[in-house]
């Protein structure tokens, strides 16, 4: 099935309402970070444990272990 590509106009919406949002968290106080998508697999691992299962591993190029966070 995939995942679902969004037409401009839900692209459009979706960027004002985030936007509306990040303002008001500004407006008191909080500061935006920014997490990697992916991490090392044993990392993940490590750091679910029991919720390992619902991480999607996948292995780059040169053989490394990767996997894309599920709580993003």
């Amino acid at each position: 099935q995939g995942t679902r590509d969004h037409p401009p106009a839900h692209a459009a919406l979706r960027d004002r309402l985030l936007a509306a949002v990040v303002a008001c968290f500004k407006r008191h106080g909080a500061a935006a970070i920014d997490t990697p998508v992916l991490e090392l697999r044993e990392t993940l691992m490590g750091k679910y444990g029991e919720d390992a299962k619902l991480i999607y591993e996948l292995q780059d190029q040169g053989g490394e272990l990767l996997a894309l966070r599920y709580d993003l």
